[in-house]
C-alpha cells in the first residue's frame, strides 16, 4: 500500500502518482492496482493522468497499464441530504482552502456521471420505495453506469476488477473532460480522512508483458 499526501492527485501529486505506478509496473508481480481517492476528488483529472505522456518527467502511463473501471461508492442513507441542502465544502470544513467553493452537490454529480459502476451502498438503511426512487435518479444522472446494491460495500471483486469499461474515446469526448484539459481548477486535498457520501476509486489493469 503506497499513501500519497500533501496535495491533490490532479496537480503537484499527479507527478507523485505517476511516479509510483511507474515503480510498482517495473518491480513486477503486480495485476492490478487500487487507486482510492479522497471523498472530495474529481475523477476526470485522476482518469487523465492515465491518458498522456507527462514530458517533464518522461513518463507515460498509456505504455504500461490502462485505466480499466472508475467507481463511484454512494451513502443511500444520506444522498437525499447531500443532494438538496446546497452546501460547499467550505461550510463543511472540507475544503482545500478559503477559496474552494466547489458545492458537494456538483462534486457528487460529477462522480455519479463519471463513473462506469456505482456502488448503492447502506441500501439496507433505507426503505424499499427510497431505494427504488434513489436507483432512477442515479439511471438518469448515468444510464450507462452498472449499478450494485450492497450492504457495508460487500462487492464481488468480478464487478470491479477487469470488466474494460472504461472506454477512453467516449470518455475523452465528454464535455467535463474537455473543459478540465483547457481550464485550471481548485485541487482536492488527498490527505483528508473523512466519511463521504461517496468514494471514487479506480482499478487500474497492468499491461501484459
Amino acid at each position: 500500500m503506497v499513501e500519497l499526501q500533501n496535495s491533490g492527485i490532479c496537480c503537484t501529486l499527479r507527478e507523485d502518482l505517476m511516479i509510483e505506478v511507474e515503480r510498482l509496473v517495473k518491480e513486477g508481480e503486480i495485476d492490478y492496482i487500487l487507486i482510492e481517492s479522497s471523498g472530495i476528488s474529481e475523477p476526470i483529472p485522476v482518469a487523465q493522468t492515465f491518458t498522456y505522456i507527462d514530458e517533464s518527467i518522461g513518463i507515460n502511463l498509456s505504455d504500461r497499464c490502462r485505466l480499466d473501471t472508475m467507481v463511484t461508492v454512494v451513502d443511500a442513507n444520506r444522498f437525499w441530504h447531500d443532494f438538496a441542502f446546497g452546501e460547499t465544502l467550505l461550510d463543511r470544513k472540507q475544503g482545500t482552502d478559503e477559496r474552494d467553493n466547489r458545492e458537494v452537490v456538483d462534486l457528487l454529480i460529477d462522480q455519479i456521471e463519471f463513473a462506469n459502476v456505482l456502488v448503492l451502498n447502506k441500501i439496507d438503511l433505507v426503505d424499499d420505495e427510497s431505494a427504488a426512487e434513489l436507483k432512477t435518479i442515479l439511471q438518469k444522472l448515468n444510464p450507462d453506469a452498472m449499478i450494485i446494491e450492497t450492504v457495508r460495500s460487500e462487492v464481488e471483486l468480478k464487478e470491479i476488477l477487469d470488466t474494460g469499461y472504461f472506454n477512453f474515446e467516449k470518455a475523452s469526448q465528454g464535455a467535463g473532460w474537455i473543459k478540465e484539459l483547457n481550464e485550471e481548477h481548485i485541487p482536492e486535498s488527498a490527505s483528508q480522512r473523512m466519511q463521504q457520501t461517496w468514494q471514487p476509486f479506480l482499478p487500474v489493469k497492468l499491461a501484459s508483458g
